[in-house]
């Protein structure tokens, strides 16, 4: 089994980091050569045609090898994949592991950010929105002396900042508020798995609401924080310097999808994003640090600038009226 799940891992990190295809003659050749096949062991076609159908069922992906291609292998719905980001995340995860598998040299010269805390908690949370069954969570947040019990209908998982969340609607009510409250609308929560004690999957089950993805939940969101209750999604104009380079930075990495440079200097340019001002947000801005600058709206720029003469008293620095 372990020799299978290497075979299969080692041919899809090859479709994937060669977009162009390889013949069949080509994987044999290679096989015979990766430090994943100590044993030399062939790589009859039968075996490899039998791998790249179960590679398809996997991942849900189309693998072809046609005349016109010069009969290579390679993976034909690959733009389709790049747009789901979480195929592509697992695809290129995949490939990586592959990767390193194939060359033990690179084992000591390659460093993943870990996710500390939370992940014994994932694979159950999936299991259950898979079914989607309601779960019962003993969860005890940073401010909280004592755990509480939490019912949830879970209906996203999302990773951020190096930690697991689980998103769903809550379905008892905080203790001390009152019953009128208790409906759904507005009820729905965000959880770090970190700081869950335990979770059990309830006989209880529940519907999803049509259309409601985890892309259209965070649409308007920097991060994590989605609180349209409190903020609405604003236009944010940002004024990113060359010190450092960070507009470069900014144009590779964008802020939020909705990023555009609609002015650009010699020294700075304007960038505009629309999205929640929420705390994550600001956090995110400030450490950019001088780098750049809150233009408008003015509420949100006399946010970082509270945060800012915060910053300021704590280092015993004197700061200006402004």
């Amino acid at each position: 089994m372990k020799d299978y799940l290497r075979r299969h891992i080692w041919i899809l990190s090859k479709l994937y980091e060669n977009p162009k295809g390889l013949t069949y003659k080509e994987f044999e050749y290679e096989w015979g050569r990766t430090e994943l096949n100590s044993l030399k062991t062939p790589l009859p076609k039968r075996t490899f045609a039998d791998c790249l159908r179960a590679i398809e069922e996997a991942f849900d992906i189309q693998i072809s090898s046609d005349v016109r291609n010069g009969y290579r292998y390679r993976i034909v719905n690959r733009e389709w994949l790049e747009k789901d980001n979480v195929k592509d995340w697992l695809l290129s995860a995949f490939a990586v592991n592959g990767l390193l598998q194939d060359s033990k040299g690179l084992r000591d010269r390659v460093m993943y950010e870990t996710i500390p805390y939370g992940n014994g908690h994932l694979l159950k949370i999936l299991e259950c929105m898979k079914k989607n069954q309601v779960v019962n969570l003993l969860y005890q947040d940073f401010f909280d002396d004592e755990p509480c019990e939490i019912l949830l209908e879970p209906y996203f998982v999302r990773v951020f900042h190096q930690r697991w969340y689980v998103i769903g609607v809550m379905l008892n009510a905080p203790e001390g508020e009152e019953p009128e409250e208790r409906t759904k609308q507005g009820r729905i929560r965000r959880y770090a798995l970190d700081r869950v004690h335990r979770i059990f999957a309830t006989e209880d089950t529940f519907k999803m609401p049509r259309g409601f993805t985890v892309d259209s939940y965070f649409a308007d969101a920097f991060g994590i924080i989605v609180e349209p209750e409190v903020l609405k999604a604003e236009r944010i104009r940002i004024k990113a310097t060359d010190i450092n380079h960070r507009r470069d930075y900014l144009r590779k990495l964008p802020i939020h999808w909705s990023q555009r440079e609609v002015e650009n200097h010699s020294d700075y340019s304007i960038f505009e994003v629309t999205v929640m001002p929420t705390y994550d947000f600001i956090q995110h801005i400030l450490s950019m640090s001088s780098e750049v600058e809150v233009l408008s709206p003015n509420y949100v720029r006399e946010e970082v600038v509270r945060w800012v003469k915060e910053i300021a008293k704590i280092y015993g620095l004197k700061t200006l009226d402004f």
